[in-house]
């Protein structure tokens, strides 16, 4: 099983764990140690362990190998399967590091909260090309600073 379909089945075993706002980045074209991201976000640390221990178990029982790094921290593990790199992070640590934002340029793939299922790359092109589109933020202007009195001429 190789790429998107991997991807999606990762985010839906996420999903069976409760993990929240996932999404799925496609990374193809942009780097080449990787095809996908799927990130997650676990509430604490024990539901990121029981999340990405379940991600592996089950990746694994379909034949999929996987190395997993960060092992003893609880607030970022990252499982990588060769085409689909996994990240469970604590909420802190998904803002702190913030990867949809780093990977700006990467598709991304929304996954349904209430169903589980992951959107299509389709539409997840189709949303890169529309926000590329769209003029770039205008920089706010500084405001204007208060106007001096001129000081009086002493006598």
């Amino acid at each position: 099983m190789k790429g998107f379909h991997l991807a999606r089945r990762i985010a839906r075993m996420a999903w069976a764990k409760k993990a929240e706002d996932i999404a799925i980045l496609d990374l193809r074209g942009l780097t080449d140690a990787t095809d996908f991201f799927v990130i997650c976000t676990g509430q604490v640390g024990l539901h990121v362990r029981a999340v990405t221990d379940f991600v592996m178990d089950e990746a694994r029982a379909l034949g999929e190998r996987a190395h997993v790094s960060e092992k003893d921290s609880d607030e970022w593990m990252v499982v990588d399967f060769i085409d689909v790199v996994f990240h469970c992070f604590q909420p802190q640590k998904r803002r702190h590091y913030n990867l949809e934002r780093l990977w700006c340029d990467a598709p991304c793939v929304e996954v349904d909260a209430a169903t589980g299922v992951a959107g299509t790359l389709k539409a997840a092109r189709a949303d890169l090309e529309q926000r590329r589109r769209l003029p770039p933020p205008r920089p706010r202007s500084k405001p204007a600073a208060p106007a001096r009195r001129k000081a009086k001429a002493r006598p």
